[in-house]
């Protein structure tokens, strides 16, 4: 025998005999090694498929969300996650390719990979249909599995997809109410019941996109709102999404317009304006004010359409929308006051919701006398649709003011006072001139029987550099119905409309031409769902109840379709 020490003297082939067993010897060493260390891991490998499965099979207990008639907006459904385990399966290519054809949405390169994973459980499909289920099931191929879970499903697709939110994978919270309540809809049975009514957001989602359409503008929102307890019946942003497909929305889809935007409101603020220049009692409604000429302040020029022939009044100037006579109402009232209405009507603090997606007024904190000229037609204090609905509410609604309010309670409704009966009963006159005076912006709003009554908006659209869009709207109106005892309101709002020159025979993108025709077409749909009807044989009587005398001498118009 050749020894170590001696073993440098052996024969060639000896020696080659010796590194081959050596290198045998390594080989089957490593293949044992190998099978052990796998036998070690089945159980660690079980006992992370076995946690994988837990977490999908407890993501259930998600109470519903229901609307203020009891449909279901969100429910949890029982429904199977598909998953494979590729150790199991015994043709990974024939399989994938078996998958793909049932599930085309899944690429076939994607289902090979993942069963050539060395894992136990891979997800295949996070919610398969029952169809899908029974098929695989009864295939016969190996390594293909599921896990009966808790789908959450939003059975009426993008209807108020703004405000539902939506959850993860795992059924967490992310947005909207589906965040706000996360806890309490994980750890009670109850239903979250929301104020909106399925039948009233289904019709202000249609009307707004259908004008959005017409129009071929960027964006749209609005609010359906209870004048006298604060609840939003309807609450649109557009685009919207549909909710089971969450993940595959774009940002400007998911943008609530809504409650999250922040915008330069326009003439809509002359409404506000005129109320807290009557009820402050710095201004009467006969008071006149010049304005046949431009108006500066500062080095900025606040111009009009075109000029009134001689000043004019109050009630004139809000009904010819003019904002040379709104900024001199402003300066005669006063910034401080006219600060402390803002701040009752809270249009200087975020609207309180149960949402996450809230925005925060723009403005100047220091509030200057141009600050308060520029904010009585509609710049320098940018709002949310919603904050500008329960203002105006509130000068409908005998002066109180009343949060805008989301959730079905028991709460008695709390009201703050802000304006005297007096100055509301004058401001639901006024408000219906603008409909029904021929010099009023807001004509094309006038449901007949139904006493509309609001202000027309229409403002520059404000560009990322933070200045104006000369040829960019934000057309609006904002009303409520019966304007002779205030019941609900709508704000209606329109990004960019378009020039319809070949339908319209004219070129205007104004509130008046863009938005008071959406509220015309709204109002006439959900009144009967409000059980509101169409008053016609007390026409004349009512409308002569909110007729203003001061308004008999007719200023001409100078600009209509504001």
């Amino acid at each position: 025998m050749w020894s170590n020490d001696n073993f440098i003297l052996a024969p060639k082939e000896i020696k080659k005999a010796r590194r081959r067993l050596l290198v045998s010897f390594i080989f089957v060493f490593s293949v044992f090694l190998g099978i052990f260390s796998q036998i070690l891991s089945f159980p660690f490998q079980e006992k992370s498929k076995l946690l994988l499965a837990n977490q999908l099979a407890n993501s259930v207990g998600r109470a519903k969300i229901i609307d203020r008639n009891n449909n279901i907006l969100a429910i949890n459904v029982p429904a199977w996650t598909m998953y494979a385990d590729p150790i199991e399966v015994l043709e990974p290519i024939k399989t994938a390719a078996f998958l793909h054809n049932l599930m085309p949405e899944k690429d076939l390169n994607f289902l090979n990979k993942k069963l050539s994973l060395k894992k136990r459980f891979v997800e295949i499909d996070r919610v398969t249909s029952p169809k899908r289920y029974q098929t695989i099931f009864n295939s016969g191929i190996t390594g293909i599995h599921f896990l009966k879970i808790q789908a959450r499903i939003y059975p009426k697709g993008d209807l108020a997809s703004h405000i539902l939110g939506n959850v993860s994978k795992d059924g967490e919270g992310l947005a909207g109410i589906e965040r706000h309540f996360d806890t309490a809809l994980k750890s009670s049975e109850k239903p979250v019941k929301l104020t909106i009514d399925s039948n009233i957001q289904y019709i202000l989602q249609s009307e707004i996109k259908k004008q959005i359409n017409f129009f071929d503008a960027d964006a749209g929102a609005g609010v359906v709102l209870n004048i006298q307890n604060g609840e939003v019946l309807g609450l649109s942003s557009f685009p919207s999404f549909d909710v089971n497909y969450f993940g595959e929305a774009s940002e400007k889809e998911i943008f609530n317009r809504a409650t999250f935007a922040s915008y330069d409101m326009g003439s809509t603020f002359k409404l506000i304006n005129t109320a807290i220049a009557l009820d402050s009692g710095k201004v009467n409604l006969k008071d006149k004010f010049d304005t046949t000429k431009p108006l500066y302040i500062g080095k900025h020029k606040v111009d009009d359409f075109r000029y009134l022939k001689r000043p004019a009044n109050v009630a004139e100037i809000l009904i010819n929308s003019s904002n040379i006579g709104s900024a001199l109402i402003a300066e005669k009232v006063g910034a401080k006051i006219q600060k402390n209405y803002f701040d009752l009507l809270e249009l200087t603090k975020k609207a309180d919701l149960p949402l996450l997606e809230v925005s925060k007024p723009i403005f100047n904190e220091k509030w200057t006398k141009s600050n308060s000229m520029t904010a009585s037609y509609g710049y320098g204090l940018a709002v949310s649709p919603i904050q500008l609905a329960s203002a105006v509410a509130c000068i409908f609604n005998n002066g109180d003011f009343i949060k805008p309010k989301l959730i079905v309670d028991n709460k008695e409704t709390v009201k703050k006072r802000v304006f005297s009966e007096k100055t509301s009963h004058l401001m639901r006159k006024l408000a219906r001139a603008v409909v029904t005076h021929p010099d009023g912006s807001g004509k094309k709003s006038d449901a007949f029987g139904y006493f509309v009554g609001g202000k027309t908006g229409t403002a520059e659209m404000i560009n990322s550099n933070g200045g104006f869009q000369k040829h960019s709207n934000l057309s609006s109106f904002v009303g409520a119905f019966p304007i002779n005892n205030p019941q609900y309101l709508i704000t209606v709002l329109i990004e960019n409309p378009k020039p319809q020159i070949e339908k319209l025979n004219h070129h205007f993108t104004t509130g008046g031409q863009v938005a008071a025709p959406v509220v015309k077409e709204i109002v006439k749909k959900i009144a009967p769902i409000l059980n509101i009807h169409p008053v016609v044989t007390d026409l004349p009587k009512i409308e002569q109840s909110l007729k203003l005398e001061i308004l008999s001498n007719k200023v001409r118009l100078t600009n209509a379709s504001l």
